[in-house]
């Protein structure tokens, strides 16, 4: 691959990974990407340096200047918005940069629109697609930069030599680097990729131990806020049409017992509806109470259960379109992370709106009923309130309540007779997505039940809510979902938009309100083996991602530090441990030796009288400094057996030290000779003079003797002597 071919791929692919992270995160609109993408793919297969020298440069202005009355039309009539409109104003001026790229500042203006796109799209989300963008940008920005300087300097070195590259390939014009037969492109893009890495494991450390930050609109997934199908807080019928499912994610569920431990009917409760108009569902009560911080770190929802089985759930929301809190049923408390907390009059919970963030809370819920005999055997007063709301009829078909006494006509006890009413609805009727009937029946339930006889769960739930109250037995209609399908790789269930599900539940007192759910089983939502681990595995990878990367906040950063301390203390713990062992093994093994306690005494004062000798040295020496210094060259001369000259210039420095203690010190201008001169009728003169020439000789000489050492060495003797050193 040339030169140029290189450098262009790596600044598109720096180019494309910035537009890319911007564009995963949903704000863009169609006319823009269209626009850059467009231009993107139009501009690599051009010669764009050529229709740059065809337009004139006032084409070119009046092609920029042209849209500014675009961007006011944009901004005053079309988006309404600043923001949306100055990104269009961009993307068009970065469409017109890269259809007409012929200059060193046209890449300039791109990777500087790129790196602008990456920011703007770290303020949006930091989601998968970004922190890939982000990689991309990363490692395309090393090679790119390196290639774009050696493009100028080599630019620069032909300008200045007045050199003339010589014919070359097409494949080459225009590099700059013609008199490269071949580029190395596989090595530079290698050694691009380990300074990519290592910049990413030098970071990793940062990250986990800087401190943390709130993230803001951080936790904004891409794409736009998710309007939950089949999940709202009214419910409509006598529609006619086909319901479209959406596979879309909506939460993702992580719980603390095994998928073999979970209630077969487990379900992610969201709200209650119990009043009936005879063709919608609403809430009668709209006032919502707040939940005060009753335990730590948790909202405490109930005050009391009747079993001892807990299900602890974390869920992570998507940014959807409703406050609604999710759980399994009877939630007995949430985490308070989740923000504030209200709850109304049918225990449904909700918390501050998440139309543009994730959520991630903790919830504790009593999955499991009492047992069937107790609630088919006590019964007790039903409270007024529910009365009023639960038992609420509109004016309908006198064939239902009919109907409603027949299923339970030899039933007793609630329990037995909504048992017999669920049981009905499974075995008589059947699912189905197609809406079919008289549009605008005036009552949608009575045609569902006697000429239809069959629908989506709405129907099914709708049905069996107004049967119980026609039988005097509280019951109200919930919207919520499935528990979606088991990802074994994540250990969490996926819940889909198409997860969506509406059920009942029914008063019995004293124990409360219980599930029940009269709708048949659904159409398995199948999918090819492979492409369901794919899938697994890159939900997996965005939780993962999720919950430990963004979601990386102080308290996890604590447990971090925390569990490295404790396994520091740990090691230490057990190195102390294998000390201790190992010393007692030791002096175990003296005992065994039985040594005379003579020996042991002799020992002690042999020690003993080491340790005083080496105090004396050591007093003596730190006022001698000659004959540490003469003690320290002896011992080097013993140990490393030094050469000739290294020797005799181990005197000569011995000698200096000498004349230094006197007071007699060479100037750093001076020669040795002229050292040795300068000391005049100094008694030491004649001595150091000759160590001095002797000196001179065997380092600048090329005739040894071994007749100099002991000469040598006899001259310093002297020069002792003489100084009383």
């Amino acid at each position: 691959m040339s030169f140029a071919r290189y450098f262009r791929l790596s600044s598109y692919c720096l180019i494309a990974s910035g537009f890319v992270a911007i564009a995963a995160t949903g704000t863009l609109d169609l006319f823009s990407l269209l626009l850059f993408s467009v231009a993107f793919i139009v501009s690599w297969f051009i010669n764009t340096a050529r229709l740059y020298q065809r337009l004139s440069g006032w084409v070119l202005n009046s092609l920029a200047i042209a849209y500014f009355p675009l961007y006011l039309i944009d901004y005053q009539i079309l988006s309404h918005s600043f923001l949306i409109s100055t990104i269009h104003l961009v993307f068009y001026m970065a469409a017109l940069k890269l259809v007409t790229l012929a200059k060193d500042r046209d890449y300039v203006y791109l990777y500087v629109i790129s790196f602008a796109e990456l920011l703007a799209a770290s303020t949006l989300t930091i989601d998968l697609t970004f922190a890939l963008s982000f990689f991309i940008f990363l490692f395309s920005g090393v090679s790119t930069l390196v290639l774009f300087e050696m493009r100028r300097s080599n630019a620069r070195a032909q300008e200045k030599g007045n050199l003339q590259p010589p014919v070359i390939p097409s494949g080459m014009e225009g590099s700059g680097l013609e008199l490269f037969s071949r580029f190395p492109a596989g090595k530079v893009a290698g050694i691009s990729l380990v300074m990519t890495l290592m910049i990413v494991l030098l970071a990793i450390p940062l990250f986990f131990l800087l401190p943390r930050a709130s993230l803001g609109i951080l936790s904004r997934p891409p794409g736009q806020t998710r309007f939950v199908s089949g999940f709202s807080e009214r419910v409509e019928l006598g529609e006619i049409g086909n319901i479209k499912e959406s596979d879309a994610v909506v939460m993702r569920v992580k719980v603390s017992e095994s998928p073999s431990k979970l209630p077969e009917d487990l379900k992610w409760r969201g709200i209650a509806l119990d009043h009936y108009e005879g063709r919608a569902w609403s809430r009668s009560d709209l006032r919502r109470r707040a939940v005060t911080m009753q335990e730590a770190g948790f909202l405490k929802l109930e005050e009391f259960t009747h079993s001892r089985n807990r299900l602890s759930q974390t869920f992570f929301l998507e940014a959807l379109s409703t406050d609604v809190v999710f759980a399994s049923r009877k939630i007995l408390a949430v985490s308070g992370d989740i923000g504030s907390v209200q709850r109304d009059s049918s225990d449904s919970f909700y918390t501050s709106h998440h139309m543009l963030r994730k959520v991630r809370y903790e919830a504790i819920s009593e999955p499991s009923p009492p047992d069937a005999s107790l609630l088919n055997s006590r019964t007790g007063p039903i409270p007024e309130e529910l009365k009023a709301c639960c038992l609420q009829l509109p004016r309908e078909d006198p064939r239902i309540g009919k109907l409603a006494r027949e299923i339970t006509g030899d039933k007793t006890t609630p329990f037995e007779k909504t048992r017999a009413v669920e049981r009905y609805l499974r075995s008589n009727y059947s699912y189905s997505l197609e809406l079919r009937g008289t549009p605008n029946s005036k009552d949608p339930l009575a045609m569902f039940l006697f000429e239809v006889r069959r629908g989506h769960c709405e129907y099914f739930a709708s049905a069996m809510t107004i049967m119980l109250r026609e039988l005097g037995i509280p019951a109200r209609l919930v919207n919520g979902f499935r528990t979606g399908e088991y990802n074994s790789i994540g250990n969490n269930w996926t819940v889909r938009q198409y997860d969506a599900h509406s059920w009942v539940e029914v008063y019995f007192a004293p124990f409360g309100w219980y599930e029940f759910d009269p709708t048949p089983p659904d159409p398995q939502h199948s999918r090819p083996a492979f492409a369901r681990t794919l899938a697994n595995l890159v939900d997996a990878i965005d939780l993962w991602w999720w919950e430990e990367v963004v979601n990386y906040d102080r308290w996890k950063q604590y447990l971090l530090i925390d569990n490295l301390r404790t396994k520091i203390a740990y090691y230490q713990r057990r190195l102390r441990i294998l000390l201790a062992d190992a010393y007692r093994k030791s002096r175990s093994g003296v005992e065994r030796a039985q040594m005379p306690d003579w020996i042991l005494t002799r020992g002690r004062q042999i020690l003993g009288l080491l340790a005083l000798l080496a105090v004396a040295a050591y007093l003596v020496l730190r006022r001698q400094a000659g004959l540490r210094r003469r003690l320290a060259r002896a011992l080097r001369r013993l140990v490393a057996h030094p050469d000739e000259t290294e020797e005799i210039a181990s005197f000569y420095a011995e000698a200096l030290d000498l004349l230094r203690s006197q007071g007699l010190m060479r100037d750093r201008a001076q020669t040795p000779l002229e050292f040795a001169h300068s000391l005049g009728s100094h008694p030491a003169a004649t001595p150091f003079e000759t160590l001095t020439r002797l000196y001179n000789r065997v380092r600048f000489g090329s005739v040894k003797s071994d007749a100099e050492i002991p000469e040598a060495e006899a001259l310093l003797k002297s020069l002792r002597s003489t100084l009383g050193g």
